[in-house]
C-alpha cells in the first residue's frame, strides 16, 4: 500500500443546539516567512487556528513523496512566524487529524486516527502550547450516524464530530453501553476500562456493514467520559 497523508478540510458551523465542530483548515502555498523552515525539501503548509486566539497558525509538514529517514519532523509556527514546537513523526499508511475545542480551556483538542492497513487507532489529544508536549486523553471506538444507520467511522468517511452545547459545556454524543470489540493491531492502553463510542456525522463508503451492538446514547462533557472509563494517572 502507498504511504498516505491525509487532512480532511471541514468545518461545522455553530449554531443554538450544536457547539463548533471541527475547526476549519486549509492547504496552502508556502508563506514565503517559513521558506527556510525545511532545508534543502519540499514541504507543504496547513493554514489553521491550532491555539485558538482567532488568527491562523501554519503546520509545516515535509511533502510525503519525498524520500526520508524516518523519524521525520512536522513543525508548528504560529501566526506571529515564530516556532512553537516541533513534533516527531514516522510515516504511516494512514495520518489523518482535526481540530476541535471540547474541554473549557481555548486551544483545541486534536483528534487523531493513525495507523496501518491491519489497524488504526482513534484519540483525542490534547495539546499544552507553553510546552510544546501533546497527551492523549483517550482512545475510542468512532462510530457515523447517518439516516438512523450506524457505520464504522473510517476517518476518510467522517465529516464532524457531533457536538452540542449546553449551559456553557460542550456535549459530545457517545455511548459507553456497547459490546463492541476491536480487533487488528491497535494500541490498547491498561488505563481505560473500555473504547467509549464517539459519534460523527458522515458518509459511510461501506453502506453495508452496520455497526451494532451499541444499546445507548448519551451527551455527555469530555471530562465526563474520561472519569467513566476509569483513567488512572500513571
Amino acid at each position: 500500500m502507498n504511504k498516505l497523508i491525509a487532512i480532511f478540510i471541514l468545518f461545522l458551523s455553530t449554531n443554538l443546539t450544536h457547539g463548533q465542530g471541527f475547526v476549519k483548515m486549509d492547504t496552502i502555498e508556502n508563506p514565503k516567512e517559513l521558506k527556510n523552515v525545511f532545508t534543502g525539501l519540499d514541504f507543504q503548509t496547513i493554514h489553521v487556528d491550532f491555539n485558538g486566539d482567532g488568527l491562523k497558525d501554519y503546520i509545516c509538514q515535509p511533502d510525503y513523496k519525498t524520500e526520508l529517514i524516518d523519524p521525520h519532523k512536522e513543525v508548528w509556527i504560529n501566526s506571529d512566524f515564530n516556532k512553537v514546537k516541533s513534533i516527531e513523526k514516522y510515516w504511516m499508511d494512514y495520518d489523518f487529524f482535526w481540530f476541535v475545542n471540547i474541554d473549557s480551556d481555548p486551544e483545541p483538542e486534536i483528534f487523531s486516527a493513525t495507523g496501518y492497513s491491519d489497524g488504526i487507532d482513534y484519540c483525542f489529544i490534547d495539546q499544552n502550547l507553553k510546552t510544546g508536549k501533546n497527551s492523549i486523553l483517550f482512545y475510542f471506538n468512532p462510530v457515523i450516524l447517518d439516516s438512523d444507520k450506524k457505520y464504522w467511522g473510517y476517518p476518510w468517511d467522517i465529516k464532524d464530530l457531533i457536538l452540542k452545547r449546553e449551559n456553557g459545556q460542550v456535549k459530545i454524543k457517545c455511548s459507553l453501553d456497547h459490546k463492541i470489540e476491536r480487533d487488528g493491531e491497535i494500541i490498547r492502553p491498561d488505563s481505560q476500562s473500555q473504547f467509549p463510542v464517539i459519534c460523527f456525522t458522515g458518509k459511510s463508503t461501506q453502506p453495508n456493514i452496520n455497526v451494532e451492538h451499541i444499546n445507548r446514547f448519551e451527551w455527555l462533557t469530555i471530562t465526563e467520559i474520561i472519569d467513566k472509563i476509569n483513567i488512572n494517572e500513571k
